[in-house]
């Protein structure tokens, strides 16, 4: 059995889907009624408005509306949005490749001329040089997920190596990652990995490397906000046998849902609901109780042409379907206090951000991007 493994959604980009502007034509005839080859119709281009964070009807046309959350950042197209509590819209500023704090205070970005890597602060604009690189610009970075550190490599050739930078503290580390593949920092003293055989953790004032669960072909890990428990990317039962190596395969494989508990090494594979056979993303809930999965079929268009929210409670994982089966719902998060989850939805052209009351089901659109889509989840502030 071969399978194709997609690089898994753990880390928290800004690079959001951006899409050409669309462009209309309108025909004008300068008579009624008479026939198009002979009436001197001519295209007139109509070009849309660039895209705001704004809902139709302006800038306050969301205000007070949809349940209290924390205030949300969120990208659209090139641009990076902040929905505040009572419901207003603002335009954040931004950095070309910005990789955003988990609290949305920060963005951590390079000057790709300079080889400069610049912290610049989402509330007062304050730019500041933290780093230099003379010969490279990393392609990509990682903020822990506790703490205040950036996780980049630092070099080009083998062995790769990486700098965890600790803004608190300013402790600069270098780790090599021998055959192991970055996907996260749990905190500033801890990378997180993935191997052909294995999960690792790797400690920073060692660089020794720890194998959490031996499991083969790992597509991706994440800890739950305690870490009590490890949620676990890993082959599928989608995948199916290869043809020959010269037969297109767009699908990508397809992932199955492994949780651990990190005390004890104990793994629990996370069973499939009917009608699916992959798990495109997934969230811890904030105590650790429960779980909200995106199920998927095999498929080669994102999200494919299934994709629906389950909420997985704990200890018996009990399923309760979040989204409608006749929509494709996708990157679902919790909300810091775990009473309400948001997530995107995929379905048509208008692509916005719906949030659900965990308890009630009751559902809430939360942004409206029309042609500008889709709007994507980046972090809570």
């Amino acid at each position: 059995m071969s399978f194709k493994h997609a690089a898994p959604l753990l880390v928290l980009t800004l690079a959001s889907t951006c899409a050409l502007a669309q462009q209309t034509g309108t025909m004008v005839g300068r008579t009624p009624g008479s026939a198009a080859a002979n009436n001197g119709l001519s295209a007139v281009r109509v070009i849309p408005p660039p895209p705001t964070c704004a809902p139709p009807g302006g800038i306050s046309a969301g205000a007070n509306s949809g349940p209290l959350l924390p205030e949300m950042v969120f990208s659209r197209m090139e641009l990076l949005c902040l929905r505040h509590s009572d419901g207003r819209f603002e335009e954040l500023p931004k950095a070309t490749g910005g990789l955003l704090s988990p609290d949305g205070r920060e963005l951590a970005y390079w000057n790709s001329e300079r080889h400069e890597l610049h912290l610049l602060s989402v509330a007062n604009g304050g730019d500041t040089v933290i780093d230099s690189l003379p010969d490279l610009t990393p392609k990509e970075m990682f903020w822990s997920a506790k703490g205040r550190a950036l996780v980049y490599p630092v070099n080009n050739a083998n062995p790769l190596r990486y700098r965890v930078l600790d803004l608190d503290s300013g402790m600069r580390s270098i780790v090599e990652r021998g055959l192991t593949r970055i996907v996260g920092a749990p905190d500033p003293q801890h990378l997180l990995g993935v191997g052909q055989n294995g999960v690792e953790r790797i400690s920073v004032s060692d660089g020794k490397h720890e194998v959490l669960a031996a499991v083969e072909f790992p597509g991706g890990a994440q800890y739950s906000p305690s870490g009590a428990l490890l949620g676990i990317l890993v082959p599928g039962p989608g995948g199916r046998e290869a043809v020959d190596d010269d037969t297109p395969d767009c699908t990508g494989g397809t992932f199955a849902l492994l949780v651990q508990k990190t005390d004890t090494r104990q793994l629990r594979e996370i069973p499939f609901p009917d009608g699916f056979d992959s798990v495109l993303d997934f969230d811890f809930s904030p105590g650790d109780d429960a779980l909200v999965i995106t199920f998927g079929r095999e498929g080669c268009d994102y999200p494919g042409e299934v994709a629906r929210i389950y909420i997985a409670s704990f200890p018996n994982l009990a399923f309760t379907p979040l989204s409608p089966a006749d929509r494709l719902s996708v990157q679902a998060h919790w909300s810091p206090d775990g009473k309400t989850i948001v997530y995107s939805d995929y379905t048509g052209n208008d692509l916005p951000l719906i949030a659900v009351d965990a308890h009630t089901g009751k559902t809430t659109r939360l942004t409206s991007p029309g042609p500008n889509g889709p709007d994507t989840f980046i972090s809570w502030r």
